[in-house]
């Protein structure tokens, strides 16, 4: 008799045998998931649409899997990754390009918000700049956007053992600084500051507004080498920057690298010399965004375009009657005489010879001449060179001056008006051409005297220094000793890349026999000027156009 819970002999194996209702699955058994089909035993009475399978996508060629729902999730980062990565090679590889740039648009902007009017009164418009008077004074020059009444100005030593960021125990000298409205939004201030100690290196000035002396406008400090004689001495040397803001900026980024003492320019820092913007955007404003103009002196000598016929010389050194000038630096080893090459005047002429022939001059380790015009000029435009007798510039300084300058041993002679560099030796005088800091290129040219071994047709600087050598190892270049400290001029010419295209050493002399010369000038010529104000251009050129010229002939 059959059992009540017997089952008939099956050809199904038991281990695959269904299980009865007797055996109900528990409901963590993972084995339901084997039997999809039995969790709804009654699909089409369900309020859910059965499960619909799809096959998986394939790609185009129709046996590969598809990677479009792949590429959904990995692609946007890492196409993010490769375009920061480019971005940053390229900031890195045009870095210099960015950052001259940078400084176009920054000093363009500021001059459009001061010229504006909007900014509150008290703001520096233009940051001192310092000029050398003689070799115991500088000049300080700066401008406010409104009339800040008299300011005061403060100034004192610091000697070698005082770091720069800490104070001096010597007192404070202080001088007062009278307004000059020149337009709106520009008044002007000067002041000139006495350097009479004779062991500092170093000075510190501030310059304070009427209303507040408690905390300074502005405050720098400068390198003054007048009575040091132990440490060498470095000049940066430019000239002719006019109206190429963005090349001049390329060129000083590379100058504050080499840290030098005192700025030499050689004339031509703007295209039109009553241009107040000019004088902002196109010379204060580059050399104060480097950080030159507030802590080197400069040595400046007046070009054909910022020459003044009234000679008040707002922003650059105040001629005071008297546009040249000479002084001594590092306790008279080297004697700057810088020219105005726009007067042939008679006065120049016989202040020159008496310079040259004078004790300071004559027991110099160097003679350093600072002329705007070369005496030996090979590159110009040929329409105005010839048509336009601009040949006849400066003239005066290669048939009276050079004479005077064989005679009484100049060892060099920098000049601008050019726009490229040239350097080379005429009867034992080193003579070069610096104009490139900016203008536009001279390519073609007029004339040639033979006389230049380096030549370079682009923008470029100069770094001049000067070495004190050890007595057992300087020989004089004529074979005979000198009593006085032998010295060095290292002369150094680098391209808008900061690379050297150029070097010349040479060492000090022994000290050249003199011959007075008679007067070779017409005193009728006393009021005749190289450059007379008719003939200055008032033009800017190419894209940094002032809105206040306008556009004439293309000059110099």
């Amino acid at each position: 008799m059959l059992q009540p819970n017997y089952e008939p002999f099956s050809s199904v194996s038991f281990q695959h045998k269904q299980r009865t209702s007797p055996y109900p699955m528990a409901k963590d058994d993972d084995r339901q998931s084997h039997f999809p089909m039995f969790k709804d035993p009654l699909p089409a009475s369900s309020s859910q649409p059965p499960p619909v399978f799809h096959a998986p996508p394939t790609s185009s060629l129709g046996f590969l899997p598809s990677l479009k729902r792949k590429r959904r999730r990995w692609c946007p980062r890492r196409y993010g990754f490769i375009a920061l990565s480019v971005i940053v090679l390229l900031l890195l590889a045009y870095r210099h390009t960015v950052a001259v740039y940078y400084a176009f648009l920054r000093i363009k902007l500021n001059q459009t918000l001061l010229e504006s009017g909007y900014l509150p009164c008290g703001i520096v418009r233009k940051d001192p700049m310092l000029y050398v008077l003689d070799g115991h004074q500088v000049q300080l020059v700066w401008e406010m956007n409104c009339d800040m009444n008299d300011m005061q100005i403060a100034w004192r030593p610091l000697t070698t053992s005082t770091p720069a960021g800490n104070s001096s125990n010597d007192p404070w000298t202080w001088t007062k600084a009278s307004p000059i409205q020149l337009a709106p939004h520009h008044v002007l201030y000067r002041a000139i500051l006495d350097l009479n100690e004779k062991t500092a290196t170093r000075y510190r000035y501030h310059i304070y507004s009427a209303n507040n002396i408690d905390k300074p406008v502005r405050q720098y400090d400068f390198t003054w080498r007048q009575h040091d004689r132990s440490q060498p001495l470095r000049f940066a040397a430019i000239a002719d920057n006019q109206f190429g803001l963005r090349n001049f900026l390329r060129i000083l980024s590379h100058v504050p690298g080499y840290r030098p003492d005192y700025l030499i320019h050689a004339g031509d820092a703007v295209q039109q010399y009553p241009s107040l913007q000019q004088w902002q955007t196109d010379f204060v404003a580059p050399l104060t965004y480097h950080g030159l103009g507030q802590h080197a002196p400069m040595i400046y000598a007046h070009g054909n375009h910022d020459h003044d016929p009234t000679f008040a010389y707002h922003y650059t050194r105040s001629s005071h009657g008297q546009p040249w000038h000479a002084f001594s630096m590092a306790d008279g080893a080297i004697r700057f005489i810088v020219l105005d090459s726009n007067l042939d005047w008679q006065q120049q002429d016989e202040w020159l010879n008496r310079e040259l022939s004078s004790d300071a001059c004559q027991q110099a380790a160097f003679r350093v001449v600072v002329v705007h015009i070369p005496p030996f000029l090979e590159y110009w435009d040929p329409k105005a060179w010839f048509e336009g007798k601009e040949s006849e510039w400066g003239r005066f300084v290669r048939e009276r001056y050079v004479p005077l300058f064989e005679q009484h041993g100049v060892d060099l002679v920098i000049s601008g008006h050019q726009h490229n560099y040239e350097r080379g030796q005429h009867n034992g005088i080193m003579y070069a051409i610096i104009g490139g800091a900016g203008g536009d290129i001279d390519v073609e040219r007029v004339q040639d005297f033979g006389m230049y071994d380096a030549h370079h047709l682009d923008f470029h600087f100069v770094l001049l220094d000067l070495l004190p050598l050890p007595n057992n190892e300087h020989h004089q270049a004529d074979g005979s000793d000198n009593d006085h400290q032998p010295w060095e001029l290292v002369w150094r010419a680098f391209d808008k890349h900061g690379k050297m295209i150029d070097t010349h050493r040479q060492r000090s002399r022994s000290r050249p026999s003199y011959f007075p010369l008679e007067n070779m000038h017409n005193p009728e010529d006393n009021q005749v000027g190289a450059v007379s104000p008719d003939v200055i251009q008032d033009v800017t050129l190419m894209d940094l156009d002032d809105s206040e010229a306008a556009l004439n002939d293309d000059a110099k």
